[in-house]
C-alpha cells in the first residue's frame, strides 16, 4: 500500500475521458473526483462499481487538491512546468511536491497531441508504438517519467464484461428493429489537423446507408462545438431512420466494439481499440495520404483506406469485404495490436510501477 494519496480528476468534465479515468482509478484503487452533477450521474450509470466522489465547483481549487492529495491522474493535458508553477506556492506552504500522471484518452497518431504528452510530469504509455511516435516527433527526450501500462482498459472491460455488454444490448443493439450487421462509424473531432470526416462525408456514410446494415454513429463530444449548426442539421436529418443511432453522452467503447461487425473511422483512437476483435476496418482518408509511407496512417494498413473519390462506393466495398477478407489484413491487425499495446500486464504490476514513478524525487 502506497503512503501517497491519489485521485483521478476530470476537471474539464469531458464524459469520454471517464472511459479512461475509471479503469486507471480501478487499477490504482483510488476514487474519480467529478465536479458536475450531470457528469456524476451519467458516470454512475455506466460504471456503477466505480469509486466516485463529487465536489462542488467552488471547492475545486488547487489548495483543496494539495490539502487532500499527493498525486493527480488526469486525461487533460497539463505541461509539467505549468503544473508545478501552479502549485509552487502551495507546495512550499504544505511542504510537499504534487505529482501529475497523464492518462491518455486512447492511442493517438496525432502529432500535436504527442508533442504535448511528452511534456507531462508522468506519462502513461501504452506500448512501443507510442514510444516510437515520441521519437518520430522528436520529443522522446522531453519525457520526464513514463510507465508502460499496456491495454489496461481492455482488461478492465473483461473484468466487467457481463454488465457492460448487457447495458449496450439494452441501450443500443436491441433498439434496432432488425437484427443485421452493425457498422460503427466513429469520426474524430475537427482537431488542429482537421482530421474529422463527419462534416465532409456524412451524406455518403449516413445518407447512403443501405437498409441491410445497422449504423451506430459514435459522436466525439467536441464535434458539437466544431460546427454546431451543421452538427444538429445532420442529426436532425437522419435521426429518425430506424437503422441509424447517434450516440452522444455515451462513453463506453469496448462493449460497443464487441457488437460491431465493421469499423469505419478516420483518425479516432477507437480504431486501435478495435484491433483486438480482428474484424473488417475501413478508413476515410480525406487528405489522400499514403498509409504505407505516412507514419500517422499506420492504422489504415489494418483495413481498407478510402480516398474521397471512393466514398460513393463505400457500402459495395464493405459488402464485398464481408464476403471475403484478405488473410494478410488479419495478420497485420494482430501485429499492430501487439506493437501498440504489447502483452497484457497485471493490474498489480501497473499499480506498483506507477507508485514507484510517483515516489521518485528527480521530477523536473
Amino acid at each position: 500500500m502506497s503512503s501517497l494519496k491519489a485521485v483521478a480528476i476530470n476537471q474539464s468534465s469531458h464524459l469520454h475521458y471517464n472511459d479512461h479515468l475509471v479503469p486507471i482509478a480501478d487499477v490504482m484503487g483510488i476514487p474519480l473526483l467529478l465536479i458536475e452533477d450531470d457528469s456524476y450521474d451519467i458516470t454512475k450509470k455506466f460504471y456503477p462499481d466505480a469509486l466516485l466522489e463529487k465536489i462542488p465547483f467552488a471547492d475545486f481549487t488547487p489548495e483543496t487538491l494539495i490539502q487532500n492529495y499527493d498525486v493527480l491522474f488526469m486525461s487533460d493535458l497539463w505541461d509539467r512546468e505549468v503544473f508545478h508553477a501552479k502549485f509552487d506556492f502551495l507546495e512550499s506552504k504544505y511542504k510537499k511536491t504534487m505529482r501529475n500522471v497523464h492518462v491518455p484518452h486512447g492511442f493517438s497518431d496525432k502529432g500535436f497531441y504527442l508533442r504535448k504528452a511528452a511534456n507531462e510530469d508522468i506519462t502513461l504509455v501504452y506500448g512501443q508504438n507510442m514510444m516510437d511516435l515520441f521519437k518520430a516527433e522528436n520529443v522522446l527526450q522531453n519525457l520526464n517519467q513514463y510507465v508502460i501500462v499496456g491495454n489496461y482498459r481492455y482488461t478492465y472491460y473483461k473484468k466487467h464484461q457481463e454488465f457492460f455488454n448487457s447495458l449496450v444490448l439494452k441501450e443500443v443493439i436491441h433498439r434496432f428493429p432488425k437484427k443485421q450487421k452493425v457498422i460503427l462509424y466513429a469520426p474524430t473531432w475537427l482537431d488542429l489537423e482537421e482530421s474529422t470526416t463527419f462534416f465532409d462525408a456524412y451524406d455518403q456514410v449516413i445518407g447512403k446507408l443501405p437498409e441491410s446494415f445497422n449504423l451506430i454513429v459514435k459522436l466525439h463530444p467536441q464535434l458539437e462545438l466544431d460546427d454546431t449548426a451543421l452538427y444538429y442539421q445532420i442529426i436532425g436529418k437522419y435521426k429518425n431512420k430506424p437503422n441509424i443511432q447517434f450516440l452522444t453522452d455515451f462513453p463506453l467503447v469496448y462493449p460497443l466494439l464487441y457488437y460491431t461487425d465493421v469499423y469505419l473511422g478516420d483518425m479516432s483512437s477507437i480504431g486501435y481499440d478495435f484491433l483486438i476483435f480482428d474484424r473488417p476496418m475501413f478508413f476515410l482518408n480525406k487528405f489522400e495520404r499514403n498509409p504505407k509511407t505516412d507514419r500517422r496512417l499506420l492504422l489504415a494498413n489494418a483495413g481498407v483506406s478510402l480516398s474521397p473519390k471512393d466514398y460513393e462506393n463505400l457500402y459495395p466495398m464493405i459488402e464485398a469485404n464481408l464476403e471475403k477478407e484478405s488473410d494478410s489484413l488479419k495478420a497485420i491487425r494482430k501485429e499492430l495490436y501487439n506493437y501498440t499495446f504489447g502483452e497484457e500486464k497485471p493490474f498489480s504490476q501497473i499499480k506498483e510501477e506507477i507508485w514507484a514513478a510517483c515516489k521518485t524525487t528527480n521530477a523536473s
